[in-house]
Formats: structure tokens, sequence, C-alpha cells
């Protein structure tokens, strides 16, 4: 807990590799949140899946009833082995960390084989509730993700070795998860990281937002956090 923050809340810890991660969320003089996130202890980057075939692994985070008035639902660390997406250098040992805006039951039932996907896929949100410069990562009827939806890609962003990236994502019409990605050994290098996060012009429904996003090493407490910062309240439109 930084310092000026006095108080507090964290979800279970869910093991993850060789140690676990958990949410927390940390709250203002009045009781407000202000930062949301996720904490790996450093045991956490060992023993992780791995084999002759790519491995993904999602490990799913609930978050603790102070995030409430947030959009935030529940948060996800998804280990890639060996990563995916070879077109934009994604194809390397990396963690996705998504933040779903999206009940679990509704995530779990994005598939090709459920009723209505081939009508929902395609159905994306009015362009002002993604940030400017964000576009669909290809078709959506094909490039959406089973069990996730469909990522969004900041085309601003100068194409480089990829260590760490922030996606946006949706389902049928709706935003659906903000995600961080990071490599393992750009996490492991105990990275201190902190930006302001891309902002949509609109919001699909009122709530707590974050405006920044960062990835820090604790030496205190030996653990990794990745966190979005500055909720602020935005009305939706």
């Amino acid at each position: 807990m930084g310092d000026g923050i006095p108080g507090a809340a964290e979800g279970p810890a869910r093991p993850v590799g060789a140690g676990s991660a958990r949410t927390y969320v940390t709250l203002d003089a009045e009781g407000t949140p202000a930062t949301v996130g996720v904490r790996l202890d450093a045991a956490a980057l060992d023993g992780l899946p791995d084999g002759v075939l790519p491995v993904t692994e999602a490990y799913v985070l609930d978050l603790p009833t102070e995030a409430n008035s947030t959009p935030f639902d529940h948060v996800t660390v998804d280990w890639n082995s060996r990563g995916h997406n070879p077109e934009h250098g994604f194809d390397v040992p990396h963690f996705d960390v998504h933040f779903y805006l999206l009940d679990r039951t509704t995530v779990e039932s994005i598939h090709p084989l459920a009723p209505g996907y081939f009508q929902a896929a395609p159905r994306l949100p009015d362009p002002r509730y993604l940030p400017p410069g964000y576009a669909p990562d290809g078709n959506p009827l094909t490039a959406t993700v089973p069990g996730m939806g469909l990522h969004w890609l900041d085309t601003t962003e100068a194409e480089h070795h990829f260590t760490e990236r922030v996606l946006y994502g949706s389902w049928d019409g709706r935003q659906a998860f903000i995600e961080p990605m990071m490599t393992r050994e750009w996490l492991a290098s105990r990275p201190a990281l902190e930006e302001q996060l891309p902002q949509p012009p609109a919001y699909q429904r009122a709530g707590l937002y974050p405006t920044t996003y960062a990835v820090r090493w604790d030496e205190a407490t030996q653990t990794y956090t990745v966190e979005l910062g500055g909720l602020t309240m935005r009305e939706a439109s």
C-alpha cells in the first residue's frame, strides 16, 4: 500500500505458478476506491505450466466487495507459455491481465457454439466507448477469442519489441475488459512503470473508471503489482 493510502481490501488468494495472486482495492480517506489491481508474489513467476505445445492457463480472481463502485466484475491472470498472435510480436511467454467489465457467466458463454454467437460477435460498441486510435484486432467473427472477447489494439503505438501493452476488449456491443499484457521476462526485471491510461470519450455505464496504469515491484512485500489507478467517477452517456 502506497504512502497516503489509509486503507485497502483484498480478494482471496489463488495459486499461480509456485506462488499466488490476489486482487486488491485501495481506498482514500473517505473510503472511496482509488486503485484496483492484482498482486503476485515473487514465486508466482516460477513453476508455471509449460510443455512441448503452447499452454494457456487462466487464473480467475474475485474482487473484494469494495470494488462494487467500479465497473469491474472480476479479473483473470492468463499465462501464455509460448504467447500468441505472432503478427504483433506476442508470441513470447507472457501474462494477460484481464480486468473484466462483464460478469463471469457472460464471459464464459463467448463461444462459437453458443446460441446467438454469430449475431453478437460482429456487434461492435459505438466508437466513442473506446479510446481514440484503438481498432479491432481483425474480423470480429474470426478474431473474437472464446471465453474473452474481441481485442482492440492501439494503432497509434509504434511497433517495437513487445514488453508490455494495454489492450481493450468488447463483446456484443459492450466494452468487455481492459487488459494489460506483459512478458514474463519484463515483469521479472522488477519494473517501475506508471503512465496515463488511454481514455474513451464516453462510457456505457456509470462508475469509477481508471485513468492510470502501473506495474511495480514492491521490495518490502516481495510482490509484483499490476494496477489501474486514478479511479474517477464517470457518468453513462
